[in-house]
């Protein structure tokens, strides 16, 4: 009997080692990964879509390089004197940075606070980018930047992929931004996205 129960313990210590193993693997190796170095997604003029850089077992990964054109803004000032809370909602057209295609619209609504009468500025926002042939393939990105006036270029500027939907359903990663006007001509914005392929409905 000893032998025996010696070879059932060693088998199920074999096991326990084995999944603890594949689990450890799964950890490490579902994470997504960044785009290849250098890389960008092109966009097709014929199908509207940006095409992915790359992709695994898990993610498809985009690098998309685009510029936002502020069409049209609005703001709460409740007393432009004094130090103050205010709201902001804007909207654009979206251009890709290779071609200077219009690739989709954007949204955003944002809380600014000016904390000095300097006008130095905390901002949050909610930003959609609205990409596709409908618009229905949107990333979502939450914003947080400083900036020393309402016209600076932003000192920091933190950009998060938190979501989206469509092609983008589940999108995570980040962007950077380049320029002297968050939606202004001059400015760029490069978002690495990493998607997880979901079986679709």
């Amino acid at each position: 009997m000893a032998p025996r129960g010696l070879c059932t313990l060693l088998c199920v210590a074999f096991l326990i080692g084995t999944l603890s193993g594949t689990s450890a693997q799964d950890v490490n190796h579902g994470k997504p990964r960044e785009p290849p170095v250098g890389s960008l997604s092109k966009f097709n003029p014929t199908t509207m879509h940006y095409e992915p850089v790359n992709s695994d077992s898990r993610y498809t990964y985009y690098r998309i390089k685009i510029n936002l054109n502020e069409t049209f803004s609005d703001i709460f000032r409740p007393d432009p004197n004094e130090p103050h809370l205010m709201s902001a909602v804007i909207s654009g057209d979206v251009f890709d940075n290779s071609t200077g295609i219009k690739v989709g619209t954007f949204d955003t609504s944002s809380i600014s606070t000016v904390a000095r009468d300097n006008k130095d500025m905390q901002y949050l926002a909610t930003l959609a980018v609205e990409l596709g042939p409908n618009g229905d393939d949107t990333i979502f990105i939450k914003a947080a930047f400083d900036r020393a006036n309402f016209i600076a270029e932003p000192i920091d500027f933190d950009l998060a992929v938190v979501g989206g939907t469509g092609r983008y359903k589940g999108a995570t990663g980040e962007a950077i931004h380049s320029g002297t006007s968050v939606t202004g001509p001059d400015n760029v914005y490069v978002a690495e996205v990493a998607v997880p392929r979901f079986k679709r409905f």
